[in-house]
């Protein structure tokens, strides 16, 4: 990428630049791009075409539908034979609806704050003939690029991880303290959590709250929550810093040996990573990530993917690339498990290449759906069990697929207008217009405000005077 390139980028993305590429640049001058009207008069002199219903196509494999019905607008003619008091009350109805409707339909609303991985989309060239599918790859691919940890993140949260080693290590010597969870996998967001497990030499026992008091003394946190006579003791404590989370475990090898299990399955699946950080980014948003309020937790969701990818025919014939279909087959992935998946008897077998099981009765305690899925790592422990929001987890599957085909139809509509050459002005101009994904994700005040504090952190040097910074290279 040229320097100029790099620059204009950082620019438009708020200092946002990452270096983890999902995107094939081209850097020819005569390739064609994503173009808008020069004027109005342009637009009038394009032949209107029929609509036509149109689907998806993998990239090795592009096909015409031509058996697909029309798409088509009833006009309604009807002279209105409502009376006064029924006009009314729609009118009144009319203005509530209004009065309640999201943020994003006033005029304060700031698509480009909501959508920001959309302004990195123009910076790229996409061959024509155009088509939503090759949109929806392209926008994937420069989502990914903008949730992917920027180097200032990742250099904080090592830091957090050494100087908590440091603190404990300088009471324990003997402690060895590990990663696990995505931390270890590369699989977290920028406001993921951290996990730490600290073991100890059976000689030498020590309590949870020796340990948090400890990281208090150090002013890493204020009031860590003890979690003592849970399944698995932990500490949950906010590091005062980042404002990051860490999660701490004692002397426990389950999580180190899941951790490891995952990188194989990334090592052998390319397109597991990409599809994941999709995944939990929308469970995240819609608060269904953390397995103690019924959700998935990330060891779950990465079985999901490999298992949608074993099982996948055009994936396990090697028929098409996965990293150039990625658009594709998150579509694939929601319609799996958000419409064709029966929660309720089919279980989930990622070992080998894949496979079902029949999981009837199999429920969680207190009777509600869940998805069954076999421990790798562990035959007999289900660690899809305690997911008691399954169904909320497949309705927003659902949603997303639902809401990606109906944005992918109409965007693909207006291209078949425009001979698949360019899109409407107006729909370049509206990020949330062009943007396929944007129909069930948005980028989280939460998200930002993270991001945001990061980068205050490295940039004032938030960390000059602790001890732990003489013994780490920034």
């Amino acid at each position: 990428m040229s320097k100029r390139r790099r620059s204009n980028r950082r620019s438009r993305t708020g200092g946002h630049v990452n270096e983890r590429s999902y995107i094939e640049i081209s850097d020819d001058d005569d390739d064609d791009h994503i173009s808008i009207f020069s004027s109005e008069s342009e637009e009038a002199e394009q032949p209107a075409a029929e609509p036509v219903h149109t689907r998806f196509q993998h990239s090795t494999s592009p096909k015409d539908d031509d058996n697909g019905e029309e798409d088509f607008i009833s006009l309604n003619t009807e002279v209105d034979t409502r009376s006064r008091q029924e006009k009314r009350r729609e009118e009144r109805a009319e203005l509530k609806r209004k009065r309640d409707e999201p943020l994003e339909e006033h005029s304060s609303y700031n698509p480009h704050a909501c959508y920001p991985w959309m302004d990195l989309l123009s910076h790229y060239r996409i061959k024509q003939p155009l088509s939503a599918s090759k949109l929806l790859q392209q926008e994937v691919s420069c989502f990914l690029q903008y949730i992917e940890p920027t180097e200032i993140e990742i250099k904080l949260r090592d830091y957090l991880v050494h100087r908590i080693k440091t603190a404990i290590q300088s009471k324990y010597p003997e402690a060895e303290i590990l990663v696990f969870g995505s931390y270890s996998t590369q699989l977290y967001l920028p406001n993921s959590d951290i996990d730490l497990v600290v073991r100890f030499p059976p000689s030498v026992q020590v309590r949870l709250r020796r340990i948090a008091y400890i990281l208090e003394s150090e002013d890493i946190c204020r009031e860590p929550h003890i979690i003592e006579h849970a399944t698995v003791p932990v500490i949950k404590l906010e590091d005062i810093m980042t404002k990051l989370k860490v999660d701490i475990i004692l002397n426990s090898t389950s999580g180190v040996g899941s951790a490891q299990r995952i990188n194989k399955f990334i090592k052998k699946y390319p397109a597991v990573r990409p599809l994941t950080l999709v995944v939990k980014y929308l469970l995240s948003l819609r608060q269904l990530n953390e397995v103690y309020t019924g959700g998935l937790g990330g060891y779950a969701i990465v079985c999901l993917v490999v298992s949608f990818i074993q099982m996948h025919p055009k994936l396990a014939t090697k028929a098409i690339d996965p990293m150039q279909n990625l658009g594709t087959l998150l579509l694939d992935f929601f319609q799996l498990y958000g419409i064709m998946f029966n929660v309720d008897e089919v279980g989930i077998d990622v070992n080998g290449n894949g496979s079902y099981y029949d999981k009837s009765g199999i429920v969680c305690r207190n009777g509600k759906t869940v998805f069954s899925i076999r421990d790798p790592e562990d035959p007999s422990n289900d660690i899809g069990i305690k997911s008691y929001n399954a169904l909320a987890v497949t309705r927003s599957f659902k949603y997303a697929y639902l809401s990606m085909t109906r944005k992918a139809f109409l965007l693909e509509e207006e291209l078949e207008k425009n001979q698949h050459k360019r899109l409407h002005r107006e729909t370049i101009d509206d990020p949330k217009r062009s943007s396929i994904l944007s129909s069930f994700l948005y980028i989280s005040m939460e998200f930002i405000n993270q991001r945001e504090l990061m980068n205050d952190v490295y940039n004032e040097r938030r960390w000059e005077g602790q001890t732990a910074a003489d013994t780490f290279s920034f």
